[in-house]
């Protein structure tokens, strides 16, 4: 036999006529105020909670007892009826009841992109365990705070998606809300550039190194036929990645004093190069300073640092750094020339482009820097006349392969 609650008189009327602060007849079941609005009549108890079956003649027993023993092997509380009414005292206890709170919506999609974030993607710009859950954890808890960092957040794991992702037919759609989420969280950061401060700091950090790799990352759909709008779309990411880190610097001091100090933490250590590199980088400077004595108007030394900071690049990467941001260092370290004559089509500049693409083709691990180095190794070695290709085989080689001619006069 069920238990009911017990039909009193409620010194406060039913529930709703309380609520809408009116005098209760407390008529059972329903109020004459209730039947009026057709409302749900409801009364609250000033005892405890008792589990009820409203039904005149119960539809089964409350509890069965088994064949061959006496163990009991279901109640009233494994019925429907039974789970039906504790959910409806949680959600009184909750207060759903309140005709105010809307309806709570899951946004799957992009659930699905902070477990993707959290699974695989931050992997791209953690060098290592030290910042592995800075990347994973304590940035998506500054993007809690700062919409403009959970916008890149997701535009990136949306990208990463979109190009490695195990559903080709997902792709377009993914690539959508990459765009999508990277143009809001580009609005919300230009609002913030002139006011960068200790409360920012972290997810303006952040972000930057976000928008680097996004860039890197992006797919391009190359004109074959003109050669140089490959040069021209890699020379926009190198300036936008120098320019991006610009503007975090102010900054730095006090994130290496924050819990994203492991970021800084770099060993600068080289590891001693190959004798074959070696070689290409001293036959790099003997052609910068012979073009340098031929040509006055030769930036002899651009070039020259240009080289020296490859050669520390390849150091890192011999000696096991392997991070993306191996990549963005080389062309925050550039002289800032260096760009002006890419831009100007300088054959010397494109001659150290290729070489720069070797070093992405070592970063290749990282699904960011794929498909650049053999872009643009194409595209300068179609550009550059005979006299400059001497200076470019070592790192055709090295990105195309020892067969690299026939892929370029097939491509």
């Amino acid at each position: 036999m069920a238990l009911r609650r017990p039909h009193r008189k409620s010194r406060h009327g039913c529930l709703e006529c309380k609520r809408r602060r009116v005098k209760c007849d407390e008529a059972r079941p329903t109020c004459a105020n209730c039947a009026k609005r057709h409302a749900e009549c409801e009364y609250g108890s000033s005892s405890s909670l008792l589990w009820a079956n409203e039904e005149s003649t119960p539809t089964r027993q409350s509890f069965r007892a088994s064949s061959d023993s006496g163990h009991q092997t279901d109640s009233v509380l494994g019925s429907p009826t039974a789970a039906s009414a504790s959910l409806g005292i949680l959600g009184r206890l909750s207060g759903a009841e309140s005709a105010a709170i809307p309806a709570p919506t899951l946004n799957l999609h992009d659930l699905e992109l902070m477990m993707q974030w959290c699974n695989t993607t931050y992997l791209t710009l953690s060098r290592d365990e030290s910042t592995d859950q800075i990347w994973r954890n304590a940035v998506p808890q500054e993007g809690l705070s700062h919409p403009f960092l959970m916008h890149g957040i997701l535009a990136l794991a949306a990208l990463h998606l979109a190009r490695m992702g195990p559903d080709p037919s997902r792709r377009a759609a993914h690539l959508n809300r990459a765009v999508a989420h990277q143009n809001q969280a580009l609005a919300l950061f230009r609002e913030l550039l002139g006011d960068i401060q200790e409360s920012n700091a972290k997810a303006m950090f952040a972000f930057a190194g976000i928008v680097v790799v996004y860039t890197f990352g992006f797919p391009n759909s190359p004109d074959v036929q003109d050669h140089w709008s490959c040069i021209d779309d890699f020379h926009q990411v190198l300036v936008l990645t120098r320019g991006i880190q610009q503007v975090i610097r102010s900054p730095t001091g006090f994130l290496k004093d924050s819990s994203f100090a492991p970021i800084f933490q770099v060993d600068e250590a080289r590891a001693p190069l190959p004798e074959e590199i070696t070689d290409v980088l001293r036959q790099l400077h003997g052609a910068n300073d012979a073009c340098g004595a031929r040509d006055p108007n030769h930036d002899t030394i651009v070039y020259s640092a240009t080289i020296e900071s490859m050669a520390s690049m390849l150091g890192w990467v011999y000696a096991g750094v392997t991070a993306s941001s191996v990549a963005g260092r080389w062309a925050i370290q550039l002289p800032s020339r260096f760009l002006d004559l890419l831009r100007e089509r300088e054959p010397f500049a494109l001659v150290m482009l290729v070489h720069y693409g070797v070093l992405l083709q070592y970063l290749k691990h990282r699904w960011c820097f794929d498909e650049w180095c053999v872009r643009v190794a194409k595209a300068v070695w179609a550009i550059l006349g005979d006299q400059w290709r001497p200076l470019v085989h070592w790192a055709m080689r090295e990105i195309l392969g020892q067969n690299y001619l026939e892929r370029v006069e097939t491509s």
